[in-house]
């Protein structure tokens, strides 16, 4: 059997389509997106998140300035990997 270039793009919008309604389901059901990687918002890989790399990305709840100044522990305006770790999000209620 052979495939043919547009079974292809109709196997993977299909694939894709799935994903998001599961992804759909998981936030109606109030769970928690997965948290983003470090390297995931580190676009530039230069092993800091400035403000606008990390202005980029959605977050749940909050401003963008307000959390990336509570991940800034030292407040050098950039958050390395392990202020990063350490930040704790807020829980839901």
């Amino acid at each position: 059997m052979r495939f043919l270039p547009h079974k292809i793009i109709i196997a993977t919008l299909l694939l894709t389509s799935i994903g998001q309604v599961y992804a759909k389901g998981d936030q109606e059901r109030g769970e928690r997106p997965q948290r983003p990687t470090f390297a995931s918002i580190d676009t530039n890989e230069d092993g800091e998140i400035s403000f606008d790399e990390f202005s980029q990305h959605e977050i749940p709840m909050g401003d963008h300035e307000t959390i990336f100044a509570e991940m800034d522990s030292d407040g050098n305006d950039v958050i390395d990997e392990d202020e990063f770790d350490s930040h704790k999000p807020p829980r839901r209620r």
